[in-house]
């Protein structure tokens, strides 16, 4: 009896010791479990995605980036064809006015009318071909200070600033192909008044009416095809329409305010607090 007595005495006291002694150490199993914390955290932290913030931003940077290069590259094109087409029609008609205005003496009065309206449109087509040929496009100045921007770090203010250039582009580009839609029109109905008063001088000779049919198509096909083209969006207003449709949404600064009772010794009210 008394050894049971001190046996479960000393299995209480060995107990005892084993709950207040702290654990070592060298203990594997406690280490084991320490380290099971950290470990965890350290592959939350691995794995938090990205502020949602940098996302839409570094999307749209990439998204514009490619729209600018692709406008540019077919602005390029476009302005080269206007040129060559400004440039060797202008000289053809400048040509043809200045044969009919130099006949010496002329013809007859439908001959000269021919000069002074071959002449007017030869100058006014010479005159685009050069300006086109010459000038370097907003689209590329654009551009080159968008590599710049991009190479120093965008920002939203910087994108925003593009975005707006952007549009102020796609507006430009509207004005010009309406422009270029009346120019086209006004040469068709310049072939259309050719054609309708060839046949009218009884004195005219066959290989002058031959021509003047001749002229007149011509002026009639070019300018309803320049018709035609204008209603074609140019590369600024589709990049600008492709840049809506695909990219993200910029995080916004929303405003929340709440409304809370105060109570104090000295009297009662509301409290207000908002969040900007």
């Amino acid at each position: 009896m008394r050894l049971a007595s001190s046996c479960l005495s000393t299995s209480v006291l060995l107990g005892a010791a084993l709950v207040a002694t702290p654990a070592s150490a060298d203990d594997p199993f406690e280490v084991a479990v320490e380290a099971e914390p950290a470990t965890a955290e350290a592959e939350v932290v691995a794995e938090e995605p990205e502020t949602p913030e940098r996302e839409p931003l570094a999307h749209n940077a990439e998204l514009l980036d490619e729209l600018l290069l692709q406008s540019t590259e077919a602005t390029i094109r476009e302005q080269k064809f206007a040129a060559a087409a400004g440039i060797t029609g202008g000289m053809i008609l400048v040509g043809l006015g200045g044969w009919r205005l130099a006949e010496s003496p002329p013809y007859n009065i439908y001959t000269r009318g021919l000069g002074v309206m071959f002449m007017t449109l030869g100058m006014a087509d010479l005159t685009t071909g050069i300006y086109a040929a010459t000038r370097i496009s907003h689209e590329q100045r654009r551009l080159e200070r968008w590599k710049r921007a991009r190479h120093n770090g965008i920002t939203e203010v910087e994108l925003a600033h593009f975005e707006g250039e952007l549009l102020a582009s796609q507006e430009s580009r509207q004005g010009e192909r309406l422009l270029v839609r009346w120019n086209g029109l006004t040469h068709a109905i310049a072939g259309v008044l050719v054609l309708a008063f060839t046949p009218i001088p009884d004195d005219s000779s066959q290989s002058d009416r031959v021509s003047g049919y001749i002229i007149g198509g011509i002026f009639v096909f070019t300018g309803m095809v320049a018709f035609a083209a204008s209603f074609r969006d140019a590369p600024s207003e589709k990049a600008w329409k492709q840049y809506n449709n695909r990219k993200m949404a910029m995080p916004s600064h929303e405003l929340s305010w709440r409304v809370a009772p105060s109570i104090s010794r000295r009297g009662a009210g509301l409290s207000f607090g908002a969040t900007f």
